[in-house]
C-alpha cells in the first residue's frame, strides 16, 4: 500500500511529459535495479501514459492492458485484473500489463500471480529488471540500444526495424524529461 501511495503522490506532481521531476517510486525502482531514472520513466510513459480526465494530466497509468494492439485503460486494479483474467481463462496470453506493459506470455514468470502484475511497484520492478537484462546483452549494450531491445529483444531485421522506431519515440520523451 505504501508503494501505491508513493505512486499516486508522485503521479500527482506531474503536469505533462515536460516536467523536470521524476515521481519517487520510479526513482526508487531505478536505483534498486541500476537503470537510469529518466530513461526508465520515458519508457514507462511511452508504454502506459494516458491523459487523466479528473486532473487533466499526462501520466503512466497502472491499470493499463494492451491486448493485440488495442490499449485498454481501467479505472481500478480490480477491473484490469478481471479483464486480463478473462483473457487467461480463454487461453489468450498475448497482452501487456501495467505501467511497464510487461507481456504476459513472455514475462508471467516475473510475477507470483496475474494480480501481482498489476501492483505498481512489482510491475515497475519487473520492467526495470527487463531493461537491465537487455542492457547486459552484447547486442544491446548501450542504454539507447537497450530501449529498443526492451520492446523487441529479437534481432531479426524486422525486429530491429520495430525496435528502432520504438527507441526513437522513447528518446524523444527522454529528451524532454
Amino acid at each position: 500500500m505504501k508503494y501505491l501511495l508513493a505512486f499516486l503522490i508522485g503521479a500527482g506532481l506531474w503536469g505533462d511529459v515536460h516536467a523536470s521531476q521524476i515521481p519517487p517510486m520510479y526513482q526508487l525502482v531505478s536505483q534498486e535495479q541500476k537503470v537510469p531514472a529518466k530513461l526508465f520513466f520515458a519508457i514507462v510513459l511511452n508504454e502506459s501514459r494516458t491523459r487523466t480526465e479528473h486532473a487533466n494530466r499526462t501520466l503512466p497509468w497502472p491499470w493499463t492492458i494492451n491486448h493485440r494492439g488495442k490499449a485498454h485503460f481501467f479505472k481500478t486494479r480490480e477491473a484490469a485484473f478481471r479483464f486480463a483474467d478473462g483473457l487467461v481463462k480463454a487461453g489468450d496470453y498475448h497482452f501487456d500489463v501495467g505501467l511497464g506493459q510487461m507481456n504476459w506470455r513472455w514475462h508471467k514468470e516475473r510475477f507470483r500471480s496475474l494480480w501481482d502484475a498489476f501492483d505498481p511497484y512489482l510491475n515497475l520492478t519487473a520492467a526495470a529488471q527487463h531493461l537491465r537484462e537487455q542492457f547486459e546483452r552484447p547486442e544491446c549494450s548501450s542504454w539507447e540500444l537497450a530501449i529498443g531491445c526492451y520492446h523487441r529483444p529479437a534481432q531479426r531485421p524486422k525486429d530491429k526495424q520495430i525496435a528502432n522506431a520504438y527507441r526513437e519515440r522513447v528518446i524523444r520523451l527522454w529528451a524532454n524529461i
